[in-house]
């Protein structure tokens, strides 16, 4: 029974973390809706690409040459982590496959994955040859779901923005805050 209040706060805490994060981070901050969203989608398209290591600095670099917010897309980007590296890469890997038109690789692809040659230049040859074998599938997959998965990001959170801000403002950029007769504006 503890563990299970332990579990609903924590999961309460991160729900505030979120909300809270959207709230000040994206919402509040003093970019057009437009760089917001694109900054997001960005986010989104390199978080499904399978370069690890690199994502962070690719997605800063496509940020900068399409004017959009650089800070906003840099969490998203963190949905592909090791926890959920297999679950993405699999899914992008067969839709890869599908579209490309080829086979799945089979029980006797993982077995000669396994079997390597002894020394290190020959093993990574072989582990090199092999992956290389599913990297077509897996590029083409990555882009094409990151492509469908950012584009509707980019839509719903460019009018969640708008439609926010013309709520509370009644403009699309966050008001200044200028001195006026000693009252802040």
């Amino acid at each position: 029974m503890e563990f299970l209040r332990h579990l609903r706060t924590r999961f309460r805490l991160y729900v505030h973390r979120v909300r809270r994060f959207v709230l000040h981070n994206i919402l509040h901050a003093d970019d057009p809706p437009h760089r917001l969203a694109l900054g997001v989608a960005i986010g989104v398209f390199v978080a499904f690409t399978p370069t690890i290591g690199f994502q962070m600095m690719i997605a800063v670099f496509l940020a900068w040459l399409l004017r959009a917010n650089k800070v906003v897309g840099l969490p998203v980007v963190w949905i592909s982590n090791p926890a959920t590296l297999v679950p993405i890469y699999y899914w992008c890997y067969c839709v890869g496959r599908w579209i490309l038109g080829q086979q799945h690789v089979g029980e006797g692809w993982w077995q000669r994955f396994s079997q390597h040659p002894p020394g290190w230049g020959p093993a990574f040859c072989a582990y090199w040859a092999r992956l290389m074998e599913i990297a077509a599938p897996l590029s083409v997959g990555c882009v094409v779901v990151g492509l469908l998965l950012a584009y509707p990001t980019y839509y719903v959170l460019f009018h969640a923005i708008c439609k926010y801000r013309m709520r509370r403002w009644g403009q699309l950029v966050p008001p200044t805050q200028q001195k006026h007769g000693g009252k802040r504006w």
